[in-house]
């Protein structure tokens, strides 16, 4: 299933939890903790470790995607080359 997730991520162009849920008919929790698992696994990264107060959002390529600027942490994960 994890393969399925990942696979989803990449064709469906999103890693929103919520839409992930219902693309594969899994529950909301189950889906972030399998997010986790490819985060920890190293097939993911979130990019929350990529923003800083010296780095402009305006460089950043996925800004546009990012909840930073309503002061939450940003939770974007991006496919990594790993496999």
């Amino acid at each position: 299933m994890l393969e399925k997730l990942l696979n989803e991520i990449r064709i469906g162009n999103t890693s929103s939890p919520a839409v992930l849920a219902e693309r594969l008919n899994l529950s909301l929790n189950m889906v972030n903790a399998m997010l986790e698992t490819l985060e920890e696994q190293g097939y993911l990264k979130n990019m929350a470790a990529e923003c800083s107060a010296e780095k402009p959002c305006t460089a950043c390529p996925i800004s546009n995607l990012c909840s930073t600027k309503s002061g939450a942490s940003p939770r974007i994960r991006v496919v990594t080359n790993r496999d």
